[in-house]
C-alpha cells in the first residue's frame, strides 16, 4: 500500500470534505503546496547564486494571491504580461526594481503605467513599440528602461504551442532589427535601451535550446559593443521543464546554471531570469470527485467533477498528467479514459491509463497542475471557477472562493452607449 497523499503536511484524503464545511457543494478544487513551493524557490536561488541573477516569477504560470504573497516574500521578483499583472504586483508589494514587463502587444495604458511607476524594464516586441514607450515617459518626464525581445530563430521542439523562438514564433524581432535600434537609441530620448531579452520556449527537458540561446546573445552583446552601444542586462527568460511523467527525469538545473555561470564570467552584464513552470507546476494539484464510471464497448470511461475549463492543457496542448486515485480501492489497474462533465469532446484529461477500480464518490488527483491550470480556466459551459486552497506547516487554507451561479450574473450591466461621444475611437 503506499503512503497516503499529502501536500504540506495536509492529507489529501479529507481536502473536499473540509472545503465543504464553507463551499458545501464543492465536489473539485485546487492545492497547493507552499512548502514545497518555497523549497524549489530556495533551490531556484541557490543554483543561480553565483551568477547574481535577478528572478522574477512569471505570473501568467499561477496568479494566486497567496502563493504570490510567498513568492515576494522569499525574494522573487515579477515578471507581469499585462496591465492586470501590473497591478497585481503592485498590490502585492513587489519591488518595482525586480518588476519586469513582458508580451507581445503593448497597450498605451501598460507603456504609461510602466512610465507613471517604474519598473526594472520592459521588454519590447518590435521597434515600433519603442516610440509608444517613449511618447508615455515623455509625458511622465520618466526614463523607462527597456529590451528588445530578439527571436534568434533557435528551434525548441515541443508542441508548437510554447515554441516562442523559431521563424514562425510571432514573438520578437530579428538580431539585424535588433542592432539597429540599440545603434540609434538617441532616437529614444526618455528610453534606456540597453538590454536584449530572449526565451527559446517552454516545457525544455534539454538544456541544448536554452543554450544555444545564451550564445547567440553573447555574440549580439559583442556586436553591438563594436558598434559603439553596449548593453548592460540579458533577459533569458524562462523554459525550464518539469517531470509531468513522474518518471524522475528533470531539467538540469544545476548544471545549466553552473555552464551560464562560466559563459558569463568576466563580462559586465546584469543577468535576469524568469521561471514560471518550474517553480509551480510540481507544487499544485486539482482534485476532484467521481461523478461516474461509465463501460462502452470494453471502454472504462471515468468522469469527474472537474473539466477542461478547469484544467485546459490536455485539450489545448494534449499534454498529460498524472492521475492517482487520492484512496485506492483494492483490485487491479485496468485501462480507463478520464473524462469531464463538459459538452465538448476535447474535455479529456487522459486516455487508455491504468487505473485501479474507481466508483462514484471517489476523489482523484491530477498532479503537477500549479501552473497554467486555475490561471487558464474559464467559466465555460456555465461552470463556476473552483475553490483554490494552500497547504503548509499541516494548515489547510481556503485562499480563494469557488463561484456558483450567481457569479455568471455578476458582470451584467445595462449601460446604454453612443457610438462617437468621447471615449470612442475616431478616425481623422
Amino acid at each position: 500500500m503506499s503512503a497516503p497523499l499529502e501536500f504540506g503536511g495536509v492529507p489529501l484524503a479529507g481536502v473536499i470534505d473540509a472545503l465543504r464545511e464553507v463551499e458545501p457543494r464543492a465536489d473539485a478544487c485546487w492545492i497547493y503546496d507552499l512548502d514545497a513551493f518555497a523549497a524549489r524557490v530556495r533551490r531556484f536561488q541557490r543554483a543561480f547564486a553565483p551568477l547574481s541573477a535577478t528572478v522574477a516569477l512569471a505570473l501568467k504560470a499561477n496568479s494566486l494571491p497567496a502563493l504570490l504573497e510567498s513568492a515576494r516574500d522569499l525574494g522573487l521578483g515579477a515578471e507581469a504580461g499585462s496591465i492586470g499583472e501590473l497591478e497585481l504586483s503592485r498590490r502585492l508589494g513587489f519591488d518595482p526594481a525586480r518588476t519586469i514587463l513582458n508580451g507581445n502587444g503593448r497597450s498605451a495604458e501598460e507603456a504609461e503605467w510602466a512610465a507613471r511607476h517604474g519598473l526594472h524594464s520592459v521588454n519590447a516586441d518590435h521597434v515600433g513599440e519603442l516610440d509608444l514607450l517613449e511618447r508615455e515617459a515623455s509625458r511622465s518626464s520618466a526614463r523607462v528602461r527597456v529590451a528588445l525581445r530578439v527571436n534568434p530563430s533557435i528551434e525548441a521542439g515541443g508542441h508548437p504551442y510554447v515554441a516562442t523562438g523559431g521563424d514562425d514564433a510571432k514573438f520578437g524581432i530579428a538580431p539585424g532589427e535588433a542592432l539597429e535600434a540599440w545603434t540609434a537609441r538617441e532616437r529614444w530620448p526618455h528610453l534606456r535601451l540597453d538590454g536584449m531579452h530572449l526565451h527559446i520556449g517552454s516545457q525544455l527537458q534539454d538544456a541544448g535550446p536554452l543554450q544555444r540561446g545564451v550564445e547567440a546573445a553573447l555574440r549580439l552583446t559583442d556586436e553591438s559593443a563594436r558598434r559603439g552601444a553596449a548593453l548592460g542586462f540579458v533577459n533569458l527568460g524562462g523554459g525550464f521543464g518539469v517531470d509531468y511523467s513522474g518518471s524522475g527525469a528533470e531539467f538540469p538545473l544545476e548544471g545549466y546554471a553552473e555552464w551560464l555561470t562560466g559563459r558569463a564570467r568576466g563580462r559586465s552584464l546584469e543577468w535576469l531570469l524568469e521561471p514560471g513552470r518550474w517553480l509551480t507546476a510540481p507544487i499544485g494539484a486539482l482534485l476532484a470527485e467521481v461523478r461516474a464510471v461509465k463501460r462502452r464497448d470494453g471502454q472504462r470511461f471515468v468522469v469527474l467533477a472537474a473539466g477542461m475549463n478547469d484544467l485546459l492543457r490536455p485539450a489545448l496542448y494534449g499534454a498529460r498528467h498524472r492521475i492517482v486515485p487520492i484512496a485506492p480501492r483494492a483490485g487491479a489497474d485496468t485501462p480507463a479514459v478520464v473524462v469531464g462533465p463538459v459538452c465538448e469532446s476535447a474535455d479529456v484529461f487522459a486516455s487508455g491509463i491504468e487505473l485501479p477500480p474507481l466508483e462514484a464518490g471517489d476523489r482523484v488527483a491530477i498532479l503537477d497542475a500549479g501552473a497554467y491550470g486555475a490561471a487558464m480556466s474559464s467559466n465555460y459551459n456555465g461552470r463556476g471557477r473552483l475553490a483554490e486552497l494552500t497547504a503548509a506547516g499541516g494548515e489547510l487554507t481556503r485562499v480563494r472562493a469557488g463561484e456558483g451561479p450567481d457569479a455568471l450574473l455578476a458582470r451584467r450591466t445595462a449601460d446604454r452607449l453612443e457610438p462617437g461621444k468621447r471615449g470612442a475611437r475616431t478616425t481623422e
